[in-house]
């Protein structure tokens, strides 16, 4: 990811400047990802939609992938933040049932991040933030290294969450949430309800 050069003056002030146009840019694409996939609209369309100039898109990001996996990053983050309190917290059922019920609220985004084109980027950084918190989740089963059970665990997320909005919409989120619980999630992380 490029980062703005940092002209002399005030560098609070261009962090939240940095900061207040990414996140016009994330919301940009959540717009935009709502009607459709991200090979059906062009960096002039995600800069219109995020009020900004076209030359300042670069100034962030070098191409619609990388903004996406950008935006991929922050979904992934957000989701972890409603499931991770209450798998240390309860159990690894409740866990998924938050997780799914987050996932049906933002469908649309979610859809359009797994069946259009951002899937190994949710899937990556799921594991990327789900191993910067590894302190705060629970003892992994001591049959399965820790980092292993991670990327394990967070590609049988994002491939359960893939079937569930492409091939079994008509599942609700309670269904989903049992699947994925008794099919890996207590087994890797031994939290079972």
């Amino acid at each position: 990811m490029r980062s703005e050069a940092v002209p002399s003056g005030d560098l609070k002030a261009e962090d939240r400047r940095v900061r207040r146009t990414r996140v016009s840019i994330r919301a940009a694409l959540k717009r935009l990802l709502q009607d459709g996939a991200i090979d059906q609209f062009t960096i002039k369309d995600i800069a219109e939609e995020a009020d900004i100039g076209y030359t300042t898109f670069f100034r962030h990001f070098a191409t619609k992938e990388e903004a996406l996996a950008d935006f991929a990053d922050s979904a992934a983050a957000e989701l972890l933040s409603q499931t991770l309190p209450i798998l240390k917290a309860a159990d690894s059922r409740a866990s998924c049932l938050a997780l799914c019920h987050h996932v049906q609220a933002n469908r649309q985004i979610w859809e359009a991040l797994l069946t259009g084109g951002a899937a190994g980027f949710v899937r990556s950084s799921l594991a990327r933030h789900t191993l910067e918190m590894e302190a705060d989740w629970p003892m992994p089963q001591s049959w399965i290294p820790a980092d292993k059970g991670t990327y394990l665990a967070t590609g049988m997320v994002v491939e359960t969450l893939t079937w569930w909005l492409t091939h079994a919409a008509d599942l609700a989120p309670e269904q989903v949430a049992e699947i994925m619980d008794r099919t890996f999630v207590s087994a890797l992380v031994g939290k079972a309800s």
